[in-house]
């Protein structure tokens, strides 16, 4: 070969190398080195009750924010509240069903009867409700593939199926357990921890058999789940033992239950997603550390068994749930802005400060 062609020939190799390293679906992207996410926005909100879970529905541009006994609806791009759905009582969470024009709503009528209420996606007016046929109800997840809504029932420790086209109760399956956060992967099967056994289990999504259940070593408590669909990885939030303890995000490999990775976050984590287009995860605790501020820890994923910390976003405290805008790429949270200390007992010496509802917000993190 002569010396002339050698850079020819070396430079389309490496013009090869680059095209199949693009073209390969298991390719990651790089961690950025200067991660710039911050806090962006913070939309006071106010308004009375509790919270729970906070979902954005990215393609209508509202972010939904169920409070006690009311859903406070929130334009994702305005930061305007459009619409307050009242009527329910004991909420939790929100699942989208676009195709069906329709919302789920998890709550609880009373301490002895589980609701799943339903509301109109368009006109954001409360249709009907149903019985869960169970307490606790808290949780849920929407599964296009099935296209059921599924509703995890806290202290009843099993499982409600509502058909999303008909809006009716199409099964249920025991736990035994107290099941916490879930995560579909498209394919017939949807991921399920158990908090207070130290465990995932994996099951059929039409037939409602368990098909494998996998313990989660140096994780105490597994509360928050998402997951990578394409790699076949699980984003698992695990709290720490006791309410001052200090929790960790361990991956598991979705085929055998390996556990592959695992890195120290804060205290009380109760969310976690991830983004799929940047390869991003983000898991929401309500305390950082400081007892005074919450903290939303950002790690890469910079390949199927390998996560990097991008960022340590400080928040308000109580931020500890977390919903991911993919149009954006940003995360939303709520909280509020101001908590009274709360004087410590014998029973409880660690107690959570109050918070101050006037100065209830949502909060948006990106860069």
């Amino acid at each position: 070969m002569s010396a002339h062609r050698v850079p020819m020939v070396l430079s389309w190799a490496f013009v090869l190398a680059v095209a199949l390293l693009l073209l390969s679906p298991s390719v990651f992207l790089g961690a950025p080195q200067d991660s710039g996410y911050r806090v962006l926005r913070t939309i006071p909100l106010g308004g009375e009750g509790g919270w729970d879970y906070v979902t954005v529905d990215s393609a209508a541009r509202h972010v939904y924010i169920p409070r006690s006994t009311h859903i406070m609806v929130v334009d994702a791009d305005s930061g305007k509240l459009v619409s307050d759905i009242k009527g329910m009582n004991g909420l939790h969470g929100v699942a989208v069903a676009s195709e069906f024009n329709r919302g789920f709503v998890t709550g609880n009528k009373s301490e002895q009867e589980g609701t799943v209420y339903i509301f109109d996606l368009k006109t954001l007016t409360l249709t009907t409700s149903i019985k869960s046929n169970s307490i606790d109800t808290d949780s849920l997840l929407y599964d296009p593939f099935t296209k059921r809504v599924y509703v995890n029932n806290g202290d009843g420790m099993n499982l409600t199926v509502v058909d999303a086209a008909t809006a009716k109760v199409v099964g249920a399956m025991p736990f035994n357990a107290n099941p916490e956060a879930a995560a579909a992967d498209g394919k017939g099967s949807i991921f399920q921890d158990y908090e207070d056994k130290g465990q995932v289990i994996e099951y059929d999504a039409k037939a409602l058999t368990i098909k494998n259940k996998w313990p989660t070593p140096g994780c105490d408590a597994p509360v928050a789940m998402a997951m990578d669909k394409a790699n076949r990885r699980l984003y698992i939030g695990c709290r720490g033992k006791g309410p001052a303890a200090p929790g960790v995000m361990i991956v598991m490999n979705a085929d055998n239950g390996k556990i592959v990775a695992s890195l120290p976050i804060g205290i009380g984590v109760d969310g976690d997603v991830f983004d799929p287009e940047t390869g991003n995860v983000y898991a929401a605790c309500r305390d950082g550390g400081d007892g005074k501020s919450g903290a939303t820890y950002i790690f890469h994923a910079d390949s199927p068994d390998k996560i990097s910390l991008v960022a340590t976003v400080k928040t308000i405290y109580g931020a500890r749930t977390i919903a991911l805008d993919s149009k954006t790429h940003h995360v939303f949270l709520i909280g509020t802005e101001k908590n009274d200390p709360v004087p410590a007992t014998a029973k409880n010496p660690n107690p959570r400060p109050k918070p101050v509802l006037s100065t209830f917000e949502l909060l948006e993190i990106g860069k």
